[in-house]
């Protein structure tokens, strides 16, 4: 099920009495759980409460009882248990220097203000499962009068459309074959930073069961019941965007969950981290942190800058990682610190490796540093993180900035060369580089001698990545490496091989061609073309067709360049008989200017000439006939062969005669179902006009192709006598006009 319907599901049975207030009180908070012995575990639920919010609100902080519903999978484990306030909660945590922590709103001030409330309790778990959950939906319990205390997202947050929505944390475990804990954090979720400053904040993660920990930005849930959504985030804040900052200027690591970047506007931004715990591979654990980033305009200070100098045995990529691989003997590097402003400034340390040394000096000045140093011969493949909490005591707000530093151990890089498809003497052989270990970037540098043919840089995420290249023949040495220690080589040699690829040839021709030598281009200049009869003689040069009679005749042909050969390529010379051409449509009779539809058999294709007589319409193409005109096919076949034949249309009749029936019977039966002047001839202009007994114009029409129908406004006319009117004129002069009657009978 996914985490939204899980929310639901959790939704459903936790609902009960409506939330009498809407809480607005919080800026941030984790859910964890800490293994204690066998199947008990301690939950424990951090809420950081705005002093800058609705009094009655925040305090109920003190009172509160925070619900958590547990799951196995999809299935509700227990009802839901509540947990208490621990002794000591309600600390103010607002990082602000000691002189003004009266100055903040918790103490009535007008500083930015925070307090630390930490809810715990044990639950025992019946039995192992791949995936228990643990859900806060924003419940703080009941204040026994019947309305029930919430815990709401601060009012104050920017980078939301709706805020003081219900907080929503998870948190899962992995017991199936081992206990887990989550990882607990060195820093609080609430730090205070200033305007167009670069800066870093890292959750400062420690995980006592060791596990390999991956950090992710993920949505807040927006839970606002009955509905349950991810929060709708301010354009353009997303959930890995969540901050104004200056162009390019915020960047998160998920290697190590550090997060840099330099704000360009006052604003609290919500911020929500997701950490993945992994053992041997598989997922153990997950839990979330909401954290607001609080960015003020009242600071007349530089924070400090973190740099590393001094690097030794690794290699330094983005976010503070130090690659080295398995085997490197030691790594030694510096912190020093640029402290523009002169603040005093104290420098700490979490999750330093037991066997590494940390050396802080110049503590409480304005220029701490620190060294580090660590064997790490007999490391195995993983990353180990350490962080430094660096903290100035500027005024009025102090400013703390946690730096993760990872030692990135990975495997030594091994590389091996495959010729995949060789050159077919002809173009460069597929060469196939399987690559694992080393660290990003690798890079492989072709060697043919002393000299570099070429170097390809690659980022491929995996063990073993697969990279193709190409090359001509010769001896190289490849070199795989992430740095000057993790390198790899292998040799190898390409020679020219294979084949020629080369298809088999199939020739058409047409009865009565020229006869002439069948002609190949070979695949390469200079390649030598020998030729074979079907029966494997060979012949001194290309074969000639025989076009006097149709049939089929085979040979076959081997190329040959430098050491490869195509190999016996059959060829096929078939002569097919021409198509046999007719004009279709010749009238006994030809008007003059009919219409005459060419049409031919015999082939694919028809082309009539001459070009400059042929009309054509959306039924075919036609010839006027005005004048004595010859009118020549040309047919192709399926093959490409022609044949020609024509018609000359000479005998041309005038054709002007005109016959007048005199009765006709309209009952759809085929026969004799409508009433025209049968015309004789190509008219130059011809109407026809119909009347009833009463002198009524029933029909009329231009076209001398068109009958009546025997109908009047779509009605039938009734049996009886009409009168008509015909107005005539040939093509070929004679006139014509006439007055008739005609019965119509049904």
């Amino acid at each position: 099920m996914g985490r939204l319907g899980r929310i639901f599901l959790l939704v459903c049975f936790l609902l009960g009495p409506v939330y009498s207030t809407l809480a607005n009180h919080i800026f941030g908070g984790e859910l964890l759980y800490t293994h204690i012995a066998a199947n008990q575990y301690k939950i424990t639920l951090t809420l950081y409460g705005d002093c800058n919010s609705d009094g009655v609100l925040f305090n109920q902080l003190y009172v509160a009882r925070p619900v958590i519903a547990v799951y196995d999978t999809t299935s509700l484990f227990t009802d839901s248990f509540t947990l208490k306030l621990e002794p000591g909660s309600g600390n103010e945590v607002s990082p602000v220097c000691p002189s003004q922590i009266n100055q903040t709103y918790c103490s009535g001030g007008t500083l930015p203000g925070v307090k630390q409330f930490i809810y715990s309790d044990t639950i025992y778990l019946s039995h192992q499962s791949r995936l228990w959950q643990f859900l806060f939906t924003g419940s703080l319990g009941s204040s026994g009068a019947g309305s029930s205390y919430s815990a709401g997202r601060s009012s104050h947050i920017t980078n939301l459309t709706v805020v003081s929505s219900l907080m929503y944390l998870q948190a899962t475990l992995n017991n199936l074959h081992a206990p887990n804990s989550s990882p607990v954090y060195s820093t609080i979720p609430t730090p205070f930073y200033c305007v167009n400053v670069l800066q870093q904040y890292n959750n400062g993660a420690v995980d006592a069961d060791g596990d390999s920990l991956s950090f992710s930005l993920v949505p807040a849930i927006n839970y606002n019941p009955p509905s349950v959504a991810p929060v709708s985030y301010l354009y353009p804040y997303t959930a890995t965007m969540p901050m104004g900052t200056t162009a390019g200027g915020f960047v998160f690591n998920t290697f190590n969950g550090q997060i840099t970047f330099t704000p360009n506007i006052i604003q609290d931004a919500l911020i929500v981290n997701q950490v993945n715990e992994y053992r041997n591979g598989v997922l153990v654990g997950m839990s979330e942190r909401e954290m607001t980033f609080v960015v003020q305009d009242n600071c007349n200070g530089v924070p400090p800058v973190a740099s590393i100098s001094s690097l030794s045995g690794g290699v330094l990529a983005a976010g503070n990682v130090i690659n080295i691989c398995v085997g490197e003997p030691s790594v030694s590097f510096n912190v020093s610190l640029n402290n523009a402003s002169g603040d005093i400034v104290d420098i700490t340390s979490y999750n330093v490796p037991a066997s590494a040394a940390l050396t802080i000096s110049g503590n409480h000045t304005p220029n701490p540093a620190a060294n580090f140093s660590w064997a790490t011969g007999a490391l195995v493949e993983g990353h180990y993180t350490f962080y430094l909490n660096i903290k100035s005591n500027h005024c009025p707000l102090t400013n703390t900035q946690t730096v993760a530093y990872t030692i990135n151990v990975a495997k030594v890089p091994v590389i091996s060369a495959q010729q995949v498809v060789p050159t077919d003497c002809i173009h460069q052989a597929l060469i196939q580089y399987t690559l694992t270990g080393g660290f990003d970037p690798r890079s492989i540098i072709i060697m043919q001698g002393s000299s570099v043919v070429k170097t390809i840089s690659n980022n491929s995420v995996g063990d073993t990545v697969i990279v193709r290249d190409s090359l001509p023949p010769g001896t190289y040495q490849v070199i795989l490496k992430s740095d000057q220690l993790c390198v790899d080589t292998v040799n190898f040699t390409i020679v020219d091989s294979g084949t020629l690829q080369i298809a088999p040839l199939n020739k058409s021709y047409c009865l009565g061609d020229p006869s002439l030598p069948i002609v190949v281009v070979p695949v390469v200049a200079g390649a030598a073309v020998s030729w074979y009869m079907a029966d494997s003689v060979a012949m001194l040069s290309a074969p000639v067709v025989n076009t006097f009679s149709e049939g089929v005749t085979n040979w076959y042909f081997i190329e040959h360049y430098d050491v490869c050969s195509s190999g016996p390529v059959p060829v096929t010379a078939t002569v097919h008989g021409r198509p046999n051409a007719e004009i279709l449509n010749i009238p006994q009779t030809v008007c003059f200017g009919d219409a005459i539809y060419l049409k031919g058999s015999g082939g694919v294709e028809y082309t009539w000439a001459p070009e400059s007589a042929i009309k054509h319409d959306t039924t075919g193409f036609y010839v006027e006939v005005l004048q004595p005109i010859t009118i020549v096919l040309v047919v192709k076949d399926e093959f490409g062969c022609i044949d020609t034949t024509n018609v000359t249309y000479s005998d041309i009749q005038q054709c002007c005669h005109f016959a007048y029936p005199n009765a006709f019977t309209p009952n759809n039966d085929g026969h004799n179902d409508g009433f025209k002047v049968v015309t004789y001839g190509n008219m130059r202009h011809y109407s026809l006009t119909i009347f009833n007994r009463w002198g009524q114009r029933v029909f009329f029409t231009a076209d001398p192709l068109k009958p009546w129908d025997g109908t009047f406004g779509g009605e039938p006319c009734e049996v009886g006598t009409y009168y008509y009117y015909m107005d005539a004129e040939c093509l070929t002069g004679p006139k014509e006009q006439h007055k008739g009657d005609v019965v119509l009978i049904r």
